[in-house]
């Protein structure tokens, strides 16, 4: 095979490339991508989080409150200011994403008894440094006034085991589910392999249905129905054998991302299967709606290129069904059969979710392909006949 391979022409070479060009789109590209982004997410607690400290009281309870920031495995104080106005300019900077201010006489009001306040800074832009900054620093405030607590009912003359119960009278204890290390990867990869699906899919299956629209122009219009019949199943079969490729591909990418990063595969792949499936069904039916409007290939990959952001924002993933417009939502998932895929996949990978709590998605992305495929069809089938008379 390497020697018949090395006796083509380039254009033969090239002829063969573009052959097997949409099957190595939709099997490579979500592994290249999960690939970049497991080794640029490999570290999956976020950690070390620059903040800067200033404490303008200086005095022995002001200090040990600033120790036990100092002992945070959370957030790591690049250094002390002096003055309110450094610290704003250092958040605009981006150098650091918090910072912790503690005011004069903060110690005198701790000890007294007093209601002492402190001021957390946050540079909330990104959401996963803000999240974790203000955990930490309740966790760090929390543990201080219950030591605070514990002294005061030790000096009532209660003994230290009477004192501790007394405060942890209420015991607030995290059960953090799914995501227990609020990281970046955990919350994103499955949204980001639905998407890398899509888009892989799209790539391979809308160039082959232009090609294609094209290659029918100029055949003539007696063209027998053995032919069409044909050609038809020779697209059906590369249509098939994309989508095989692509469940290779998405069964890669978990594989991959489950050693890089120790991502968690709790439910049945035999159920994200199943989804993957009717869901490349689904988007068969767009591809030939998206074909049918296009005269040439780089015209229609651009258009699906440009979906990626729009359909990821608009499918109920980064951002929640019940706050977006009245009616927006119904909409989306009458025109896009994301919706139908992507929570399914999030809540199989990270909650081992089963088939009957996610039949209504499945349900509705077989009512979705069964709509639009046939309109699909007939749209796409329109389009041939127009330009086929068009061009005789």
């Amino acid at each position: 095979m390497f020697e018949k391979f090395k006796s083509m022409t380039l254009a033969e070479k090239k002829e063969k490339f573009m052959q097997i060009k949409p099957y190595l789109i939709v099997l490579v590209i979500p592994i290249a991508f999960t690939l970049l982004l497991g080794e640029m997410f490999s570290p999956i607690f976020v950690e070390n989080i620059p903040i800067a400290m200033y404490d303008m009281d200086q005095s022995a309870a002001s200090r040990k409150v600033v120790a036990q920031f100092y002992d945070s495995p959370v957030l790591s104080i690049t250094e002390d200011f002096s003055s309110v106005e450094e610290i704003k300019e250092k958040l605009l900077l981006g150098e650091i994403h918090g910072a912790i201010l503690l005011p004069k006489d903060f110690g005198k009001d701790l000890n007294g008894k007093k209601g002492a306040k402190a001021v957390v800074f946050m540079d909330n832009t990104n959401f996963m440094y803000g999240n974790n900054v203000m955990s930490a620093v309740n966790t760090i405030f929390e543990t201080v006034n219950a030591g605070v607590q514990m002294k005061y009912l030790e000096g009532s003359s209660l003994v230290p085991y009477q004192a501790e119960q007394s405060v942890y009278t209420l015991n607030l204890v995290d059960r953090v589910l799914y995501n227990p290390q609020v990281g970046y990867f955990y919350y994103l990869f499955p949204g980001l392999l639905s998407i890398f699906v899509q888009q892989a899919f799209l790539a391979a299956s809308v160039p082959i249905l232009v090609e294609e629209k094209n290659r029918l122009r100029y055949l003539p219009m007696e063209l027998s129905r053995e032919v069409i019949k044909v050609k038809m199943d020779l697209t059906i079969r590369r249509f098939l054998l994309i989508t095989g490729f692509s469940i290779i591909s998405t069964l890669a990418c978990i594989k991959i991302a489950m050693a890089i990063t120790g991502f968690p595969m709790r439910g049945n792949i035999l159920v994200l299967i199943l989804f993957q499936i009717v869901f490349l069904g689904a988007v068969t039916g767009m591809a030939l709606v998206i074909a049918s409007l296009f005269e040439q290939v780089a015209h229609a990959v651009q258009f699906t290129m440009f979906l990626t952001i729009p359909t990821f924002l608009a499918c109920g993933f980064a951002w929640p069904e019940y706050m977006m417009a009245p009616g927006f939502a119904a909409v989306m998932k009458a025109v896009w059969p994301l919706y139908y895929y992507i929570i399914p996949v999030k809540d199989i990978m990270l909650k081992g979710a089963d088939l009957a709590l996610l039949m209504p998605y499945l349900t509705g992305g077989i009512i979705f392909a069964a709509f639009w495929i046939p309109i699909g069809l007939l749209l796409f089938g329109r389009k041939i006949k127009l330009i086929r008379m068009l061009h005789q």
